[in-house]
């Protein structure tokens, strides 16, 4: 990636004086000055010498921390490549200038850096609309709400033309690659976008809010330029969309909960689905491939009833047995779940000519437009949801080149592409699948062998235990802080009203407490077999002569140690909570 200072083309200042900060942009004829008060105004630009400047990319925001309010600016940024010949960036590096003499909040800045700096932002395309709805918009910028990172951290700047100020920063993934196809210019871009509206982490948020926003809900584009023709198809994921839990408790898979009733419940759901509708597609297939079995049976199962309830006939819902279906590793069996909407991916996606990019866009003809999306679920919305939609999204790219003339007719499915295209694929998609997982659960994504070799493997299989034992301990005694990070960063926690802090992590608290455990489970069994009347009870059972070994002692202490230990055991998780943190928020 080539470094933002070398890119872009004109030179941004902040001066930070005695009692304000200002902020200079080459190409703005204005500058704005914030006030240590938090006061903005937009003047003609004046000399500021001889304060040293501080080199800066761009604005993010402002925000309100426990003791002071900061100004968030992006130093370094990397870029990733272009859509439409407009640049996009992802952020390398942040700054915090506080709105006074020094810096007093730096627990905070330093849990919320990590998240900025995963950020991805444009100045001069709108990455919260998907290709259809941004020239829907006629290329203007219409910020989509839920998926703009600093949205209610620019509002305060929303008086002096925010756009002239602050990009839009979206968090998620844009991966761009650039290859050629019988010898014509080609591009793969995918592009997710996470709605910010329940943002979270695994086990803490599940299921959707009585607005109807869904956790880990995220868009996932996937943008085809052949010869300057342009081709997109959009993907959704998201948590069920009804209210349910499942709050880490030390169990490896801990209890899923349905919350609330019917009633509330179909309200929620229906408005999701509302939401959804006012961005433009209005037909939805909804692929849930949770196990028909267990704790995911109920939760399927409810999800089935709410969407019977609904009775909306532009609603099509699968249930499709992912661990079942692909047992032993079977994933060519996915063909059977592609066969069940098939007919709605062969003519759904937006295409379009592109006569000119620079400076104004000019569309010689739309060709189609994307009428229905494909909403897949799975419990975290992860590891079998990636690849579902990367099959799907395969299929839709296989069906797109058949058109083109770059290939004849296949399995549109499964089969490989030509290699130019099969690695850019391949490579865009695993990355897709580890960094929605890393925001979600820490880890990269299970099963992503399949995706970026086609198959699975055993050194795959090894890849998903080490992630599977990490995401636990990630779940139970980290996450209540991460989620923490996120609700301030979305605007959500106000620390002059509430704070939190990290202060001994618990899990020491229970490597601790089961250290105690052991030593105790040891003691009372030395103590069992030291006893006289035990010994006796052991004398009176011999066959022969009644004398008791050392082996049978041992057996014995081994068994009330064991016993020991089950107890223990149990009453750990029956007071998990001492040992699992919980965020300051309910989700």
């Amino acid at each position: 990636m080539a470094d933002s200072q070398s890119i872009i083309q004109f030179q941004r200042y902040l001066f930070q004086l005695q009692d304000r900060i200002i902020i200079v942009y080459e190409e703005n004829t204005h500058e704005l000055e914030i006030q240590h008060n938090g006061k903005i105004s937009q003047q003609d630009k004046r000399i500021h010498q001889p304060n040293k400047p501080i080199n800066i990319i761009a604005i993010y925001g402002m925000i309100q921390l426990q003791k002071l309010k900061y100004l968030i600016v992006i130093t370094q940024a990397d870029l990733v490549g272009s859509i439409l010949d407009r640049q996009i960036f992802k952020v390398k590096q942040t700054q915090f200038i506080p709105l006074g003499p020094k810096i007093l909040d730096q627990n905070y800045i330093n849990q919320l850096k990590p998240l900025i700096n995963t950020l991805y932002f444009s100045e001069t395309y709108d990455l919260t609309n998907s290709l259809q709805r941004y020239f829907e918009n006629k290329g203007v910028r219409q910020i989509c709400p839920q998926y703009c990172m600093n949205y209610e951290l620019m509002k305060e700047f929303r008086l002096f033309n925010p756009e002239q100020w602050i990009p839009i920063f979206i968090s998620g993934l844009i991966a761009i690659k650039y290859f050629t196809l019988n010898n014509k210019q080609c591009q793969l871009v995918l592009l997710s976008r996470r709605d910010t509206r329940r943002m979270g982490r695994r086990f803490i948020s599940r299921g959707a809010d009585l607005d109807g926003n869904c956790s880990n809900f995220a868009e996932t584009e996937q943008i085809f330029n052949y010869n300057n023709i342009y081709y997109s198809y959009l993907q959704t994921r998201g948590s069920m969309p009804f209210k349910w839990s499942q709050k880490p408790d030390l169990k490896w898979s801990p209890k899923c909960k349905i919350l609330s009733n019917d009633q509330q419940n179909l309200e929620i759901i229906e408005k999701h689905f509302r939401d959804q509708f006012t961005l433009g597609i209005q037909k939805q297939v909804l692929v849930n491939l949770i196990d028909k079995k267990g704790s995911q049976l109920m939760l399927g199962t409810y999800f089935n009833k709410l969407q019977q309830l609904m009775k909306n006939q532009d609603i099509k819902y699968i249930w499709f047995d992912f661990h079942h279906e692909c047992r032993n590793m079977k994933y060519e069996n996915l063909i059977k779940l592609i066969a069940q909407f098939k007919q709605s991916l062969d003519n759904e996606i937006f295409s379009f000519e592109l006569q000119e990019s620079k400076p104004k866009i000019q569309i010689v003809n739309i060709q189609s437009q994307q009428k229905e999306i494909i909403r897949t679920n799975c419990v975290d919305c992860l590891d079998r949801t990636n690849v579902v939609q990367s099959v799907i999204a395969r299929y839709v790219l296989w069906n797109i080149i058949q058109r083109i003339g770059v290939v004849k007719q296949g399995d549109a499915a499964m089969l490989p592409f030509p290699p130019e295209l099969e690695q850019s694929f391949r490579d865009i998609w695993t990355l897709n699948a580890d960094t929605i997982s890393q925001f979600y659960t820490g880890t990269g994504a299970l099963k992503t062998d399949s995706t970026k070799y086609g198959k699975r493997t055993i050194k795959g299989n090894f890849v998903d235990g080490y992630r599977s034992i990490k995401r636990y301990f990630l779940g139970n005694f980290y996450d209540a802080d991460n989620q923490n990070s996120i609700d301030l960063i979305t605007g959500k926690i106000d620390l002059k009203k509430q704070s939190f802090s990290s202060p001994l992590n618990r899990m020491y608290i229970l490597f601790l407490t089961t250290i105690l455990v052991g030593y105790f489970a040891y003691q009372a069994s030395i103590y069992v077999t030291d006893n006289q009347a035990v010994r006796r009870k052991i004398q009176d059972i011999q066959p022969n002569n009644g004398i008791v070994s050392k082996g049978q002692l041992f057996g014995v202490q081994l068994i009330t140690g064991f016993v020991f230990l089950l107890i223990s055991r149990s009453l750990i998780m029956s007071f998990n909570k001492l040992f699992v943190k919980q965020p300051l928020l309910n989700h």
